[in-house]
């Protein structure tokens, strides 16, 4: 009775004290409201015993201890700034919990915003936000939940590990239920992030050194265009210093990423799978992110994933054997042809330009990207999971710090756990290092073409059955994470970068042709029938099969998967290439594709920086549906190619030009040797699995060539050689201002 006269009196003190400082009426609702903080702080179950024994033990901070009392009075003293901490403290409110919402996140702003604008809170009380899981929630209802998930707005002077004790007292914020305890309290101090670290200057002066670049060179192009003759410019654009301009012009960059042509003789369908499996791999990493981030209704969540279409996530995985197998492809069709025209010689320079080649073209722009990523990120975004040091993002950002290295020499796939760096790179790892055994199995190949099949058949099949046995002996028996120690390790991928290797070799023997027969069409038929149902099963039929008889935890079947669905791509790309690919070839090979193939390596690196930006900046648990997602899979994708696009534009293609001024033509791969025969076979300027295509030019000449454009990364994309001969005249339009042709890459 006593404490209900005490609240009354204090909701009509505070009444008349509102009145009179501010002039306002409020409403009666107003004042009900009032009365329910009241009610709710007057009843909060603290153990004063337990708070004071932790005090007096030293086991809490004198100061956090007096202003978590403050705060508690000056909340039963209706004060605006404590009501406002407790309104931004989340509470556990009895809905939805058996559709797994376990969580209560409070509001963030109000906490750390709200709370400094009233002139009532004490100069030395300064609100920080932190969210607390607790430990005890019913196993019957956890729906797919583990803890429940509170926010807490605390003063400051608190460390986690005075929040964590007087959290399971009741003192600070609300606690759910007597016998829950506090599981892991994690906190926004926002007074480290502002100012920024040695790191982040560097960062931000190289970001400025490019951007004054791009900008002087871009105005060197603008002058010289309007300030000379036609012939002029050619001549100063030709040199090398305009050369060197040149590179860095964000006009002529941008007009080789938007060149559509695609001159004839091109292998067709390569651009429509690079940018089609980029989709793939942004829509899975949609939902991975997704598992990653708090949502409402877990429960439903859950079921989504036994929905008949949800094999589409569930083996995004597979597209990046298509990349591994696009760049062995390419690598052994350009290979092929770079030996044909030296007579079967490749020496130890040849070597070395060919790794240093492919260096240059991957590593700056991927630098450059993992540099903000470590340096930058945690200064673009705030919420109440911003710059946890325990979720995904933030390790990887510790794990740049100390293990960066390990990226630029492309050994990133075997660091995991707390060193590992930009973790979805690990792709860009497997890539290389098989990229670099390439050459001497392709030199053996084509000097001897039996016992070079024979040996990369033996190293398919190797990889298979160590695929299995590492499974089996790793996974099932070890119990190691599948994804740590199997699914990034080269040996495991190697299968379908042999494919590749193969089907290179098939395209440069048959030069892209097959018998025009009956036979040959019934042949063919058969084997688009066989691709598609072997891509159906090793695509969908695990997500139907399930325990006990699960493919996925299957060894036999984790050997075989990635092989046997890279053979399906393979013929898909054999078939279009010989023209037999009908409506296929017609739809992959789109002008469309052109441009955004281009930026598939950078859209491919980006993506999930984007994710980590956005996810980690949510204020409030999402709500998860079909739907919900596929609109979020359109925006990342968007995102990722225009972020792709800037990042290509900044370094990648600027790097790309300086690589022919500061790097020597290597054999068999320079324009000048081009001779003027129709049906020459000369890959022109470079011609890489992995790098710019671009078409040699030849100073003053009107003859016949064959160009060869290709791409400079297959790392969701870029790579996409053709050869065609054509007429200088014919490609006048399409050259920039060096007289080189940009084509096609990606």
């Amino acid at each position: 009775m006593g404490t209900k006269v005490g609240l009354v009196v204090a909701l009509l003190s505070l009444a008349c004290c509102l009145s009179n400082v501010t002039g306002q009426i409020y409403s009666a609702s107003f004042y009900e409201m009032l009365g329910y903080y009241g009610k709710l702080v007057q009843e909060k179950p603290i153990d004063w015993n337990t708070t004071l024994g932790l005090l007096y033990a030293g086991q809490i901070q004198q100061p956090c201890y007096d202003q978590s009392v403050q705060i508690h009075e000056d909340m039963k003293a209706y004060k605006f700034y404590a009501l406002t901490m407790l309104d931004s403290t989340g509470k556990l409110n009895p809905s939805s919990l058996f559709e797994g919402s376990w969580d209560d996140f409070g509001s963030f702003k109000g906490c750390t915003e709200r709370v400094t604008d009233y002139p009532d809170r004490p100069e030395d009380i300064y609100p920080m936000y932190c969210v607390g899981t607790w430990a005890g929630i019913p196993p019957e209802l956890k729906a797919g939940a583990q803890y429940f998930s509170q926010g807490l707005c605390i003063p400051n002077t608190c460390s986690d590990y005075d929040i964590g004790l007087l959290a399971s007292t009741g003192l600070l914020g609300i606690k759910p239920m007597s016998s829950w305890t506090p599981f892991v309290v994690l906190c926004q101090r926002e007074a480290v992030y502002e100012t920024y670290t040695t790191g982040a200057w560097v960062a931000i002066a190289i970001i400025a050194i490019i951007l004054a670049m791009l900008f002087i060179c871009t105005l060197y192009e603008f002058i010289i265009t309007i300030s000379f003759s036609e012939e002029r410019t050619k001549s100063i654009a030709s040199s090398k210093v305009g050369r060197f301009f040149l590179s860095f012009s964000v006009y002529s960059n941008t007009k080789k990423v938007f060149d559509t042509y695609q001159p004839p003789g091109q292998l067709p369908a390569l651009h429509g799978m690079r940018v089609i499996s980029t989709l793939w791999i942004i829509y899975g990493h949609t939902d991975f992110f997704a598992d990653n981030t708090l949502t409402t209704n877990r429960r439903e969540k859950d079921e989504w994933f036994n929905q008949w279409w949800y094999f589409i996530r569930g083996s995004m995985d597979m597209s990046v054997d298509t990349f591994l197998l696009l760049s062995a492809l390419l690598v052994s069709y350009l290979f092929m042809k770079q030996l044909k025209k030296n007579g079967g010689s490749f020496t130890f320079k040849d070597l070395v330009l060919h790794y240093l080649h492919r260096y240059w073209r991957l590593t700056p722009v991927y630098a450059f990207l993992m540099m903000i990523f470590a340096c930058l990120m945690v200064y673009m975004g705030t919420g109440p999971v911003w710059a946890n040091p325990y979720n995904l993002a933030m390790g990887n950002v510790g794990g740049c710090l100390t293990h960066f290295w390990t990226n630029l020499l492309y050994i990133n796939n075997y660091f995991v756990g707390e060193q590992e760096c930009f973790g979805w790179a690990w792709y860009l790892g497997v890539d290389m290092q098989l990229y670099i055994v390439a050459p001497g199995l392709l030199v053996l190949l084509y000097k001897k073409p039996k016992f070079g099949t024979a040996f990369i058949v033996f190293l398919l099949v190797g990889s298979m059955l160590a695929t299995g046995v590492m499974y089996q002996l790793i996974v099932n028996v070890q119990k190691q994470p599948y994804y740590s120690y199997v699914y990034r390790n080269a040996l495991a991928r190697m299968g379908p970068y042999m494919v590749g290797l193969l089907l290179g070799y098939v395209l440069f023997k048959n030069g892209r042709k097959v018998p025009n027969t009956a036979l040959t069409k019934g042949l063919m038929l058969l084997g688009w029938l066989i691709a598609t149902v072997v891509a159906v099963v090793f695509v969908a039929l695990p997500e139907y099969v399930g325990t006990p008889y699960s493919l996925h935890g299957s060894p036999a079947w984790r050997a075989v998967d990635r092989t046997m669905f890279s053979c399906a791509v393979a013929w898909v790309v054999f078939a279009c290439g010989v023209g037999y690919g009908g409506i296929i070839t017609e739809f992959l090979s789109w002008g469309g594709w052109v441009p955004l193939s281009r930026l598939t390596y950078t859209a491919y690196l980006v993506h999930p920086i984007i994710m980590h930006v956005y996810t980690m900046s949510l204020k409030t648990p999402l709500f998860y549906s079909a739907t919900t997602w596929w609109f979020y899979f359109i925006a990342y994708s968007f995102m990722a190619f225009l972020c792709g696009f800037v990042a290509s534009i900044m370094v990648e293609f600027p790097f790309f030009g300086l690589e022919k001024l500061i790097f020597p033509q290597r054999r068999g791969r320079g324009a000048g040797a081009v001779k003027a025969q129709t049906n020459a076979t000369n890959e022109g300027h470079d011609n890489q699995a992995l790098e710019l295509g671009e078409t040699g030019h030849v100073s003053g000449e009107k003859s016949e060539y064959m160009a060869a454009t290709n791409n400079p990364y297959n790392i969701p994309g870029q790579a996409n050689g053709y050869w065609a001969a054509v007429k200088e005249e014919e490609r006048a339009a399409n050259t920039d201002m060096d007289g080189e042709k940009f084509d096609s890459k990606m």
